[in-house]
């Protein structure tokens, strides 16, 4: 009797595997290939990473070019022409701490293509997986309704041989019209979550999706909350993402600290000088040349002070973000595991009384035909026996459920 209850399980899925389906590797495959919001924060960092040939470049040399309205006089001549030049320096080592700021702030960006990766590989599995439990569900119902077409056909005999009424064979088919309803509101569920999987892959809205439904066993999970604390601590996306926020505090304190060095700058300065002709000395007309060093020194020091400051909180905030993460990750993957834990049950309790109820319909089925009587008994067990099938298969795919939440937090 326990293998007869497998193979029904097991019936209902054959008759769904007509047509050829979409496994879920393969549109995984397709949504990391076409998916906007994997593509737009991939473009993210590669935009972040062209920070740092920006910061890493001097200052711009600066050019002056002067024509004195009153030419100022000198013992050679005067002068009527003036150019200058000079190129700033920052204080040693600030230009690649500037570098190291920007790389910093792109290994964040970074970590958040492997977010967004883990919440399209979620949303992927559910949504497939519920298509699957529909269309799962659809098959059962399309084998109920072959069961109460038999009671259908048993009744119309007991009719009329007199050993039943008529309304017996009106009670099957209304119930056999509610399936059929039920059916066709399946179908229209599916549209929400066939939605869901062409809008991560970018295809059109109305793209078919076929999923494969050949999986009848609950899902297989290895738990361990001390492993998957570990690992969420030391390899999650989002606890990465503040591991490097954090850094990225660090290097703009160490930046900081060099900001606060002075600054110094080279220069020439030349005249243009026109020769005396009223008197001729000695290197008459000689032009002036003028080397000059410049030197900035950053006497406020507030703003240094509070910028450090600033940076110091920053690192505790992103601080108490990661234990609150990693505490709200921990706390779900513990309700996930009760739900995982709770499906199965109903799923072995299921199992059980479907396998007790059809031997029960055998006999009911038996007597009906035999002598006309227990009809009603009939109908209402074999109704529990379509509702216990409904939530076996529900179960199952809770299972799974549970599982990708659980993947979602851990699986990287």
């Amino acid at each position: 009797m326990k293998t007869k209850c497998i193979l029904i399980l097991l019936g209902f899925f054959a008759i769904t595997n007509t047509l050829p389906g979409q496994s879920l590797e393969s549109l995984l495959s397709k949504a990391y290939s076409n998916n906007p919001e994997l593509k737009a924060v991939q473009l993210e960092h590669e935009a972040a990473l062209q920070k740092a040939p920006q910061v890493t470049q001097l200052p711009d040399p600066t050019v002056g070019v002067g024509v004195p309205i009153l030419r100022p006089e000198t013992r050679l001549g005067s002068q009527v022409l003036s150019v200058s030049i000079s190129q700033m320096f920052p204080w040693f080592g600030t230009l690649k701490a500037r570098e190291d700021v920007a790389v910093t702030m792109a290994k964040s960006k970074y970590e958040r293509i492997a977010a967004v990766r883990l919440n399209i590989d979620y949303n992927i599995k559910s949504a497939y997986y519920n298509l699957y439990l529909l269309q799962a569900k659809q098959a059962i119902l399309r084998k109920n309704i072959r069961i109460f077409e038999t009671i259908e056909r048993v009744a119309l005999a007991k009719v009329e041989s007199g050993k039943s009424i008529a309304s017996d064979v009106l009670t099957v088919r209304l119930k056999i019209e509610e399936l059929d309803k039920q059916i066709q509101l399946l179908e229209e569920q599916k549209e929400r979550f066939r939605a869901t999987i062409n809008e991560a892959l970018n295809n059109p809205t109305n793209a078919i999706i076929q999923v494969y439904t050949n999986q009848v066993t609950p899902a297989d999970l290895a738990y361990d909350l001390v492993q998957y604390k570990k690992k969420i601590q030391a390899n999650h996306p989002l606890i990465k993402q503040l591991d490097w926020n954090i850094e990225t505090a660090n290097k703009e304190i160490a930046l900081n600290a060099l900001s606060g060095k002075p600054t110094f700058g080279v220069g020439l300065d030349y005249s243009l000088v026109t020769g005396r002709t009223d008197a001729f000395p000695a290197d008459n007309g000689r032009d002036i040349l003028i080397p000059k060093i410049v030197v900035s020194i950053p006497i406020y020091r507030k703003k240094y002070a509070a910028v450090e400051q600033e940076q110091q909180l920053k690192k505790q905030v992103y601080g108490l973000q990661k234990e609150e993460l990693t505490n709200r990750m921990l706390r779900n993957i513990q309700t996930y595991k009760s739900d995982y834990e709770s499906a199965k049950l109903i799923y072995e309790l299921a199992k059980k009384q479907i396998e007790l109820s059809n031997s029960a319909y055998n006999i009911l089925l038996a007597e009906y035909s035999g002598k006309g009587r227990r009809f009603d008994e009939l109908m209402t067990l074999q109704s529990n026996i379509n509702r216990y099938e409904l939530e076996a298969i529900k179960a199952v795919t809770q299972t799974h459920l549970a599982k990708f939440n659980i993947e979602r937090l851990t699986d990287y």
